[in-house]
């Protein structure tokens, strides 16, 4: 099944994972924010949810599961903090390391691919990471988790990061965003 050193760092990858927390929430004094594996785990349930027929299902999920696992080493940076550059680099070292004490290379291609936006099913659940943590927010602000209201300027900077992304679905994952501050907002 797994060697032993494998499943040593695998259970270290998800114990760090559930101990990362997101530090965006954090920043905003958040009572009890969510962690990489709890955002990665709602991303993968919207996906779920969400992926039209056009797409491959399976190859979404895995691209949902995976596409925050890097910041265990590089770091959960909200926008601004580092240069793109240095983030990017940051995270393809961390998911090279993590690729290897797993022995599963395919995390590279799926980092690649997610970070690339190379397939439709990247831009799709790039999208859908978006509208995660606008979703978040408007829980968080609809549970009284913040001191102050989040979902105003986090649903307005994922629509603007979804203008970014090249892809159909852009626009109906927009439309849910701003559908979600009608029931929330």
């Amino acid at each position: 099944m797994l060697e032993r050193e494998t499943l040593k760092n695998l259970i270290t990858v998800l114990g760090r994972l559930k101990d990362l927390k997101r530090s965006g929430w954090i920043k905003r004094n958040v009572t009890l924010p969510e962690s990489d594996a709890d955002h990665m785990f709602s991303t993968a349930f919207l996906t779920f949810m969400l992926t039209p027929d056009t797409l491959n299902r399976a190859h979404c999920l895995e691209l949902a599961l995976t596409h925050d696992l890097a910041e265990i080493y590089a770091g959960d940076a909200v926008p601004g903090e580092k240069s793109a550059v240095q983030k990017h680099r940051e995270e393809w070292n961390a998911i090279k390391k993590i690729s290897q004490e797993l022995d599963k290379t395919e995390l590279i291609e799926l980092f690649e691919e997610f970070e690339n936006c190379l397939s439709r099913e990247a831009a799709f659940v790039r999208c859908l990471d978006k509208a995660d943590t606008v979703f978040t927010a408007a829980y968080y602000d609809n549970n009284n988790r913040s001191p102050e209201k989040l979902w105003a300027e986090f649903s307005a900077n994922a629509i603007n990061s979804l203008k970014k992304i090249n892809s159909p679905y852009a626009e109906e994952v927009a439309e849910l965003i701003k559908e979600s501050g009608q029931i929330y907002g």
